[in-house]
């Protein structure tokens, strides 16, 4: 796995360099003002060898891209994240999943558990688009296919992951 390292710009804002395994290394600048500069040095450069400027809105658009939120490749059944204690998991609802049919709110999964629904994708079929339901509420149905996006710690999102897999719960 590669490296990040951080540093404070002082008035300016954060620097990330991301160092992978394959050598190339990334440097991501995020000003305060929410422009971010991203640039790539390949392998033993010390000059990048490109560079580019995003929006705010372009950074967060390129990066729930990047994080799976609009695709999930076929080959990740569970896509997990992970920020101190809070864990994010993109689960796919077994057919025979204690959760089908029933809504968020008959489950209690946040008063009960302490899980938070994030979002609920659903692949509309072949050649159609898909479905995103953000920060569905209580009455919201749960349906063998859809793929959850849910966060917790990891005990409740380990209870949930059962719930949604059909291995008990």
């Amino acid at each position: 796995m590669g490296v990040i390292k951080e540093a404070e710009l002082p008035g300016l804002g954060k620097k990330y360099l991301a160092e992978l395994e394959s050598g190339d290394r990334f440097v991501v600048v995020i000003y305060d003002e929410g422009n971010r500069e991203l640039f790539y040095f390949a392998p033993g450069e010390d000059e990048p060898i490109c560079s580019t400027t995003l929006t705010d809105q372009e950074a967060r658009q390129i990066g729930s891209i990047i994080g799976g939120v609009f695709y999930q490749p076929k080959l990740l059944e569970k896509l997990e994240a992970a920020v101190d204690e809070l864990h994010i998991e993109w689960l796919k609802i077994a057919p025979n999943a204690p959760v089908a049919g029933k809504t968020i709110g008959d489950l209690g999964l946040r008063k009960k558990f302490g899980v938070t629904i994030v979002a609920v994708i659903e692949d509309a079929g072949k050649g159609k688009k898909r479905t995103a339901a953000i920060n569905p509420g209580p009455s919201y149905v749960f349906i063998p296919g859809q793929t959850v996006i849910v966060a917790a710690r990891r005990d409740a999102l380990g209870h949930f992951e059962r719930m949604v897999t059909g291995e008990g719960g």
